[in-house]
């Protein structure tokens, strides 16, 4: 029981690990490159990365990542999922995420759309469900919004920027709202083997973090992928096994104080080039 209620603590207070309904990119892959990929196009994940990356999409993608034991501990296990469909100059995805164990959990549903406006310029927004519920002291959800712009500077050239929780929305009755949070990034792919991205991602409950990491596919499908990030400082690596229409992923990241987090994802891409 004492370990349970160290774990709530844990979700609920910004300053120990991880802060309520904290936003992060889910993705396995983005996972393995140090969290890196706002400006990342066709991403399965736009819906909590960027919406913006929604109007990449090809065809209908969809996938789902799993961490069990984030830092050893199965009480803060994360599941997500999501689901991706393009449709020409537009994009549009669902996804779902729940977080915590029977004392606390957190689930978020997001709804978000991506288009493309011409002059390799495409944006995006989303609506998304934070729902919290803690046993013996009840539920309550509140209503965010979220933005996010992507720009093609060349081929395989891409800056992007996102705004998670623009209205400060507010679960239950405290008024103390879920903070604004802003990530900016580039990432370089021009078509060869290797991908690079960097990330800059300001919440005001935690220091500036910046994240970076890459990706080298070899013959076609298998992709080797490391990272690192700043706050917290943790080194990641993985990997992605893709046997078409499928794709199996690995990555892991090692904070410097609270250990191991392992994360498993199994995706599926169908129709598209």
């Amino acid at each position: 029981m004492r370990r349970s209620w160290i774990c709530v603590l844990v979700c609920a207070c910004p300053g120990l690990a991880v802060g309520a309904f904290e936003r992060q990119p889910e993705g396995v892959r983005s996972a393995a490159m140090g969290s890196a990929g706002v400006a990342i196009p066709g991403n399965v994940w736009g819906a909590f990365t960027n919406p913006a990356s929604l109007a990449g999409v090809r065809g209908t993608s969809a996938g789902i990542a799993v961490a069990p034991s984030p830092f050893g501990l199965s009480e803060l296990g994360r599941t997500a999922c999501a689901v991706a469909s393009g449709w020409g100059r537009l994009g549009a995805s669902l996804a779902a995420l729940r977080s915590g164990f029977s004392l606390y959990h957190e689930t978020t549903v997001s709804a978000a759309f991506g288009c493309d406006i011409g002059r390799g310029v495409r944006c995006g927004a989303a609506c998304t469900l934070n729902a919290l519920a803690i046993e013996g002291y009840g539920s309550a959800a509140c209503w965010g919004w979220d933005a996010g712009v992507l720009w093609s500077l060349a081929p395989g050239v891409d800056i992007g920027a996102s705004a998670s929780n623009i209205n400060v929305p507010s679960p239950g009755r405290s008024g103390e709202g879920i903070a604004r949070a802003a990530t900016a990034g580039v990432a370089f792919s021009a078509g060869a083997p290797l991908a690079l991205a960097c990330d800059i991602s300001v919440d005001p409950r935690f220091p500036v973090e910046v994240r970076m990491g890459g990706e080298y596919v070899i013959a076609g499908c298998f992709a080797i992928r490391a990272g690192v990030t700043s706050e917290p400082s943790a080194l990641c690596a993985g990997f992605g096994l893709l046997v078409s229409p499928l794709e199996v992923e690995y990555a892991f990241s090692r904070h410097q104080e609270l250990g191991f987090t392992h994360r498993f994802g199994l995706g599926i891409t169908l129709g598209g080039p």
